[in-house]
Formats: structure tokens, C-alpha cells, sequence
């Protein structure tokens, strides 16, 4: 190594020790475990549901799926490498799992704010213009492969700028090691990272679904004569933006601390404390697993699937026959792309009458 690099080693060693208290490694453990379990069940779930019903196979589902796949990949190729090097005190993992920790780390973010960011324009266009054609599989398809090109591209710099800087046998950090003006270029990437691709798509994010929320509490829906209809549609509003609302601010107030801190290491040069960069990680990486909860919580169909599946695994095959004609439906109804208002005759309907609910008015896209 360079001098340079020996010095930049002993700077970045200052700050370790304190992980070596066991409380604080059981802690980290605990906690990092909880996240680790529950984000890839929650996930896995959302994946099988959408995958299972033929009728959610539809561009939103496709989102809703993109969204999951990229917690499960920041779950399985960071979270738990990260853990270690905090419980460890130094990078065990060799050199190419040190720059795809650090790539999986910000193209998950990036993953997920551009298709947070496209779900909201495509509920937009769906509510706003619902005579217009919904967006098909294929464009949906082709979306998604855009968002993972463009998170590709703007995660590479972090990746390929990440350094292994070992002493021997014994330690061995996994840090940035921008080139000259070093200083200068760290600054410059993260602060434009923050704007252009945190910042900017919840701006972006939040004028779509305050557009979107005015319109929803403004509109009746077409077909709207009843009473009981206008009751139908009222819960149904208030569930939708319940649920477009609090996925975004989760993700949102998940990763503000950690990224705010990141760009306040670099431009303003401030020393690192290593406990309580691993806690705000810790909390970053938690948004991983709140959307289920979140469909769960605001979808009774979820609701309902991950009740059936619960069955499943009690070994209750009895129940699936009288339960699941009954309660999948719903499910697929408040995820699938719903064609314009048309009015069905009663002997169609089953579940819940799809002419009760306006489009997108259930759907858990963010």
C-alpha cells in the first residue's frame, strides 16, 4: 500500500472497537435477524400471491412484484454482510463481495425510488384518464427493465470506487477509495446521488398523489346511485390513499437519516461514529420489510391470502375449498388493472362486486 492508504486504514480503525462490546454484538444480532426473516417472508408472500393469480398479472403487479424482488436482493446481498462487518470489526468476505455489497446497497435504492416513482405516474394516468388504455404487461415489462438499467448504471461508480484496504492476515476494511481530487468526487456523487435520485422522485412522487388524492376526494364514481355505494366508495378512498400514502413516507423516512448522513460525511468532511452509522443502516434496511404489513394491513384480501396460507401450512386442506373461491377474489380485484366503469349483471359478480369499487380506489400500489 501506499502511505496514503496506510494512513487512510489507521483513520477508519479509530471508530471499531466499540462493536466489539457483546451487548451491542447481541443486539446488532437480534435486530438485524428480525429484519432479515421478515423481510424475506413478507416479500416472498407478495411474490407468491401476485404469481399465483393469473388475474394480478397486470403492469402495477408487475411494480408491486419489482418492489419486492429489490428488498429481497438487498436483503440476501447486504444486510447480512454488513452485520457481520459491524459484529466483526473487519471484512471477512474477500474482495468481490466488497464491491457487490456496496452495488446491491444503492441499486436497491435506486430500484425502488424509480418504481415508486412509476407506480404513482401510472396511478396517475389510471385514475385521472380511466377511459385511457391501462398500460399492458409489455410496457410494464419494458419499464421495469429501464429502471433496473438506469439503477445499474448510477449504482456502478459506488461499487467500482470501493476499496479492501487489509493489514495481513488480520483485519481488513471495505471503504470508498474515490480517485483524485478524492475529496471533491465523493462529494459530488453522493450529493448528486441524494438530489437526482432521492430527493427528486419523492418530489416528483408527492405532487402525483396530491393530484391524485384531490381527485379521489373530490370524484364520485360513475354508478355512484345508492347510498350504499357512496359508502362502498368513500372506505375505498380512504383505504387507497392510506396506502399509496404510507408506502412512500415509510420508504421515504426509512433511508432520509442514512442518506443525510452520507452526504454530511462527505461534503462536510465529519468524523464517523461507527454505531451510529450501523443504526441508521439498521433503519434504512428495515424499510425492507414494512410494505407487506402495510398490504396487510390496509387490504383485506392480503389480508386474507396470507390467512389461507397460513392454513396451508397447518395442514388444514379441508378449509381451502370453502375458503379460498371466497376470499382470493377480493385480493385480486384490488391489484388487478381494472378496465373502465362498466355495469355487471348481478349474476356476474362474486367476491366483492367489482362495480363497487372505482379504479385503483383499493389498489396497494405506492
Amino acid at each position: 500500500f501506499r502511505i496514503i492508504e496506510w494512513e487512510k486504514f489507521a483513520e477508519l480503525a479509530k471508530y471499531e472497537p466499540e462493536s466489539q462490546k457483546p451487548t451491542v454484538k447481541a443486539l446488532l444480532i437480534v435486530a438485524y435477524s428480525v429484519i432479515i426473516v421478515m423481510s424475506l417472508f413478507g416479500n416472498l408472500l407478495v411474490c407468491h400471491v401476485v404469481i399465483k393469480n393469473k388475474r394480478m398479472h397486470s403492469a402495477t403487479s408487475l411494480f408491486i412484484v419489482n418492489l419486492a424482488v429489490s428488498d429481497i436482493m438487498i436483503t440476501l446481498l447486504n444486510t447480512p454482510f454488513t452485520l457481520v462487518r459491524f459484529v466483526n470489526s473487519t471484512w471477512v468476505f474477500g474482495k468481490a463481495m466488497c464491491h457487490i455489497s456496496r452495488f446491491v446497497q444503492y441499486c436497491s435504492l435506486h430500484v425502488s425510488t424509480l418504481t415508486l416513482t412509476a407506480i404513482a405516474l401510472d396511478r396517475h394516468q389510471v385514475i385521472l384518464n380511466p377511459l385511457k388504455p391501462r398500460m399492458s404487461l409489455t410496457k410494464g415489462t419494458l419499464s421495469i427493465s429501464v429502471i433496473w438499467v438506469m439503477a445499474t448504471c448510477f449504482s456502478l461508480p459506488h461499487a467500482i470506487y470501493q476499496k479492501l484496504f487489509q493489514e495481513s492476515t488480520v483485519r481488513s476494511l471495505c471503504v470508498p477509495d474515490f480517485p483524485e481530487p478524492e475529496e471533491l468526487v465523493w462529494k459530488f456523487l453522493d450529493l448528486s446521488t441524494f438530489l437526482l435520485l432521492y430527493l427528486l422522485p419523492l418530489l416528483i412522487i408527492s405532487i402525483t398523489y396530491t393530484r391524485l388524492a384531490k381527485k379521489l376526494w373530490l370524484r364520485n364514481a360513475i354508478g355512484d346511485i345508492t347510498t350504499q355505494q357512496y359508502i362502498t366508495h368513500h372506505k375505498n378512498k380512504k383505504k387507497s390513499i392510506k396506502m399509496l400514502v404510507l408506502v412512500v413516507v415509510v420508504f421515504a423516512v426509512c433511508w432520509f437519516p442514512l442518506n443525510c448522513y452520507v452526504v454530511l460525511i462527505s461534503s462536510l468532511g465529519i468524523k464517523t461514529k461507527n454505531s451510529l452509522y450501523f443504526a441508521l443502516h439498521w433503519f434504512a434496511m428495515s424499510s425492507t420489510c414494512y410494505n407487506p404489513f402495510i398490504y396487510c394491513w390496509l387490504n383485506d384480501g392480503f389480508r386474507s391470502e396470507l390467512k389461507s396460507l397460513l392454513r396451508m401450512c397447518q395442514k388444514e386442506p379441508q378449509m381451502q375449498d370453502n375458503v379460498l373461491p371466497a376470499i382470493i377474489l377480493p385480493y385480486q380485484e384490488a391489484w388487478v388493472e381494472q378496465a373502465p366503469y362498466t355495469q355487471r349483471p348481478s349474476s356476474q359478480r362474486c367476491g366483492l362486486p367489482m362495480d363497487n369499487q372505482e379504479p385503483g380506489s383499493v389498489e396497494p400500489g405506492v
